[in-house]
């Protein structure tokens, strides 16, 4: 009878042990809010003015002014879909590396979809499809003191249930018309914060080639032979990744490898290799 109650006893501080290994970071605390112009905006005036908590979400379930990549704007409509972001401080990072970032958090929204739906890719430098549809978009802004990443905040929007879409956009999509499943936000948020979580934790115990490689796997166009535009001309080439910058690198038919830097190449085909 000892040795059973012993016995149970250690299974129980064992599990409580594997429990406070695997406390989630990302989402721990979530502010949430019926409506906000850019959760984005409300972030950067939480790490101005207070002493907001590591991993911290703003959640709102109106985003009035949300705003995308190279200044274009988010559109999603209230209570349909997740628009929030995430306060991170990954002063591990060197100002130079700060694209592992943006390779963390799309491989985040990778891995939750996948659970979900098929052929998910990410268009560099990480706006996330499924097939030749955009599901979900990024906008990181990190502040840089000493050399160092200080703060970072990611704004994320993922369409979950939207199935009427603005004219102003041209290939949206969301899991519902996928599916036909309608899904709880809450719920969604707190795996999608789930799946952040295991990236970054990956990146702070410095599995950044790991990172890297299954980032270049899911990149969309990956060594297809695709059309783009840059500095006004139109040429082919295949991805082959991103350096250790973040440009992403294209084999051109006619100039040999380039870099491109964010807003210096357009995508005019578009190719996910998954879907084969």
């Amino acid at each position: 009878m000892f040795l059973k109650r012993t016995l149970n006893n250690h299974i129980a501080k064992l599990f409580i042990n594997y429990k406070q290994m695997h406390q989630y970071f990302v989402g721990k605390n979530i502010l949430t809010f019926s409506s906000l112009d850019s959760t984005n905006d409300y972030s950067r005036q939480l790490i101005e003015n207070k002493n907001v908590d590591d991993g911290t979400v703003v959640w709102t379930r109106s985003q009035k002014k949300g705003r995308g990549y190279a200044g274009n704007v988010w559109e999603s409509k209230d209570g349909e879909n997740l628009t929030f972001s995430i306060i991170l401080r990954p002063a591990f990072l060197d100002a130079v590396e700060q694209f592992m970032i943006s390779m963390v958090i799309s491989l985040g929204i990778v891995d939750y979809l996948d659970e979900i739906i098929d052929n998910v890719s990410i268009k560099w430098p990480n706006d996330i499809y499924t097939g030749k549809n955009k599901i979900a978009g990024i906008l990181i802004e990190n502040f840089i003191m000493e050399n160092k990443i200080t703060n970072s905040i990611i704004g994320i929007g993922l369409n979950i249930n939207q199935v009427n879409f603005g004219e102003n956009l041209t290939n949206p999509i969301s899991i519902r018309q996928i599916t036909f499943k309608r899904y709880n936000l809450r719920n969604s948020l707190g795996k999608v914060c789930e799946k952040i979580d295991y990236r970054y934790g990956q990146l702070k115990k410095g599995e950044k080639a790991n990172l890297r490689k299954q980032y270049t796997n899911r990149l969309l166009n990956l060594n297809r032979n695709c059309s783009y535009k840059a500095d006004n001309k139109t040429f082919t080439g295949q991805i082959l990744g991103v350096d250790e910058f973040g440009r992403l690198v294209v084999e051109t038919e006619k100039d040999g490898t380039r870099h491109f830097d964010l807003k210096e190449v357009v995508f005019l085909d578009l190719f996910n290799d998954s879907s084969d």
